[in-house]
């Protein structure tokens, strides 16, 4: 029986690949917009942000059909079937970090507007920072897989463990803080909100790094649980 004739597919694969490219730049743009205005320097638009979000979840609209074609008019063997699954559970990933952007950027208006100094105390603004550094890092890293088809960096799941621990003291910080000086209980459940997000962010980016794995390998791991 002869194989299966990949009619076209390697050159729609690689106009996916740009696609992909194209549909995580606003998603960037707006994680750093949010972060950004973590620092006490920099002000964030949450409306620029919103409208970022609204630009990458119109573009994984059109990615999804674009996938799903592939899968209509091409003939996809085992492992091309599996890079289309991971490309379409991970256009609602990372669309998902732009709605995680937002909540952050709202979340600072929301703060900013019950404290009476109108800017995240300097601590809280330089962990939380790094937080978020720290998840865009791993952001852009499977941005690099998905699009170049490489493997996960080695150090990945040290990068998520990194930030388990530093949520955590990030949230122990913010409950034990006097509630003056994080503009009461409003501000608290502002600040935990927001390191919630880059938390979660994290969290769904490890759980595509393992759908992504097993993409490439056929092997199933689970870098999000790991102790």
């Amino acid at each position: 029986m002869a194989p299966p004739i990949r009619t076209n597919l390697d050159a729609r694969m690689g106009f996916i690949r740009d696609a992909l490219e194209e549909f995580i730049r606003p998603v960037k743009q707006a994680y750093t917009m949010a972060i950004n205005g973590l620092s006490n320097q920099t002000e964030v638009d949450s409306m620029d942000v919103q409208k970022k979000r609204m630009k990458a979840q119109h573009r994984s609209e059109n990615l999804s059909q674009e996938l799903l074609l592939v899968l209509t008019l091409n003939q996809p063997l085992l492992q091309d079937l599996r890079i289309i699954a991971c490309y379409l559970r991970g256009i609602d990933v990372i669309e998902r970090l732009a709605r995680h952007a937002r909540d952050i950027a709202n979340a600072q208006d929301s703060f900013k507007a019950f404290s009476k100094d109108s800017e995240i105390p300097g601590h809280f603004a330089e962990s939380l920072t790094e937080l978020g550094q720290k998840v865009f890092a791993i952001l852009k890293q499977m941005e690099d897989c998905l699009v170049q088809q490489t493997e996960l960096p080695s150090d990945l799941r040290n990068q998520w463990l990194s930030i388990q621990s530093l949520f955590e003291e990030i949230s122990l910080s913010i409950l034990e803080e006097q509630k003056s000086n994080v503009a009461g209980r409003e501000g608290r459940l502002n600040l935990n909100l927001i390191a919630r997000r880059f938390e979660r962010s994290a969290y769904n980016l490890m759980r595509l790094a393992d759908l992504w794995h097993h993409a490439l390998e056929n092997e199933w791991i689970h870098l999000e649980s790991a102790e």
